[in-house]
């Protein structure tokens, strides 16, 4: 089996496409993975890391990125076509997997004008613009959620969940503090500013519980000095870091997870079963993260804060409800493990191995 993961851009669309990689080389050790993406993209930093193989096509968005930019990209995409079928051509794939971003459109079709056959992966409840308009014309339909916008013809839309890493279950030596109430704190790859300004803004709120919680916070690159300040001046015992890596360990000593509600996130706190409060990110396209936040909350498995109401403190006060509610919190995480799909990576890769069975 020979597979092309085409996209990336964001952890949110490159983190599966490695789940879905992962779980490939697991179940079949002899197939072979190819991603393609950008140089501007997360991809050309994280992919040579894993050992996988990269090519870059170019390609960049067009929605809401201003008329000289919406014309260049326009000017890419025949450039990035073209160089989709010379790695299509080179690499000769079974199989042509778009993970979303607009990395994965010339690959797919390009596929699509070489008839191999392709498919699609959707993290979101609304999809992407690159993932509507190619969802008509491949093979596969991967979705994450239930009534995910626009509707796909049943016969080739497999309804999987949004796959993450096996990391996720592999925690390496934890820190060991029974005595504290443990929250992880974290926005996207990058960090969240409102997000991290609601804590801190807010922070004397947590003055009668310091002794009692310990915090660790990825922050991103712009806030990171001034979290960490905040917390020290506050007497909190609080770690303010970049970025995670090992975001299995993280999620295993947590007690309590905020974050906001990308589709990765919320995949990740389902599948280890964690009781979260989800911030989502209003600029979302579609307000996709918002929709995504409200279903699981209706299902009584987080805890939703809008952005706008940050600046009130109300992302404190929800914490230190949950602090003195164990009882909801135990509730909150077993309604979560009964939503995630930890296999969605191996479902997906089983669906692609089928359809070749029957092509041969």
């Amino acid at each position: 089996m020979r597979l092309i993961l085409a996209g990336g851009g964001t952890g949110g669309h490159l983190f599966p496409a490695l789940a879905v990689a992962e779980a490939l080389k697991s179940m079949s050790p002899l197939s072979e993975v190819l991603f393609v993406g950008t140089k501007h993209g997360i991809e050309s930093r994280l992919i040579p890391q894993t050992g996988f193989p990269i090519r870059f096509v170019s390609a960049r968005g067009i929605m809401r990125t201003g008329i000289l930019n919406s014309i260049r990209a326009g000017m890419e995409i025949p450039v990035g076509i073209v160089q989709s079928f010379r790695i299509i051509k080179d690499f000769n794939p079974d199989f042509v997997l778009g993970v979303g971003g607009y990395a994965s459109a010339p690959p797919l079709v390009a596929a699509l004008i070489l008839n191999i056959e392709s498919g699609i992966q959707e993290q979101n409840s609304i999809m992407g613009a690159a993932n509507r308009m190619l969802s008509k014309f491949v093979n596969k339909v991967f979705i994450s959620w239930q009534n995910t916008i626009p509707t796909t013809p049943i016969d080739k839309t497999f309804l999987v969940g949004n796959p993450v890493r096996k990391a996720l279950f592999e925690k390496s030596a934890e820190p060991n503090e029974p005595n504290k109430f443990k929250i992880l704190i974290f926005g996207g790859s990058k960090g969240a500013n409102s997000l991290n300004l609601g804590i801190i803004e807010h922070i004397s709120q947590l003055k009668n519980v310091t002794s009692r919680i310990k915090i660790v916070h990825q922050t991103g690159s712009d806030l990171l000095e001034k979290v960490g300040k905040a917390y020290e001046q506050a007497g909190i015992d609080a770690e303010a870091i970049e970025f995670i890596t090992d975001m299995g360990t993280f999620y295993s000593w947590a007690d309590l997870v905020v974050c906001r509600a990308g589709a990765s996130s919320l995949a990740e706190i389902t599948a280890v079963g964690k009781p979260a409060i989800v911030v989502p990110f209003p600029f979302a396209a579609g307000d996709h993260q918002t929709k995504n936040a409200q279903w699981l909350e209706n299902h009584g498995a987080v805890k939703m804060v809008n952005d706008a109401d940050l600046k009130s403190g109300v992302l404190i006060r929800q914490i230190l409800e949950l602090i003195n509610a164990p009882a909801k919190l135990k509730l909150m995480s077993e309604n979560a493990g009964k939503l995630g799909k930890p296999d969605a990576a191996r479902s997906i890769v089983l669906e692609i191995l089928k359809s070749q069975r029957l092509a041969a």
